[in-house]
């Protein structure tokens, strides 16, 4: 009994000092995140899965395009069921349009047990971000604002 009390005190104690560092560079990335314009800048909002119905809060950081092919890097942090969080980035191709809206697509892979190939196509009009995502084992969409 005492020893399996132990275990969770230990277990309890790894995590609380573990998570809270998850997300340290995606807050490095969001404190030096560049002024908003097109694209790039802070995004925040939610995601929600077709799927299996899981949802929660969603925030990007989009880099200045790094290249002349126009390659942004999307810096994403989501969170599920309010105390898993996870941040990951993503290189997406992005188009300007004339009437000022973006439009991009791209995809990243992780390992096959959390989905494997992930593809994003969205839509960046104003300050409204609004993508679809999809894998082989999820599909939903990600809806943010931009952050002043």
């Amino acid at each position: 009994m005492k020893r399996a009390l132990l275990l969770r005190l230990a277990l309890g104690l790894i995590l609380t000092s573990v998570l809270p560092s998850c997300g340290f560079a995606f807050r490095s990335a969001w404190k030096k995140a560049p002024a908003a314009s097109g694209a790039y800048g802070k995004w925040a909002g939610t995601w929600h899965s077709d799927a299996t119905g899981h949802c929660g809060t969603l925030r990007c950081v989009v880099s200045v395009p790094p290249n002349s092919k126009g390659g942004h890097e999307f810096f994403y942090h989501a969170t599920w069921k309010k105390i898993l969080s996870g941040s990951y980035k993503a290189i997406h191709g992005v188009k300007e349009h004339k009437d000022g809206t973006c439009t991009f697509t791209g995809e990243h892979k992780i390992p096959n047990w959390a989905g494997g190939l992930y593809q994003y196509e969205g839509t960046i009009k104003g300050d409204e971000f609004k993508a679809n995502y999809r894998c082989s084992m999820d599909n939903g969409t990600y809806t943010m604002k931009r952050v002043r």
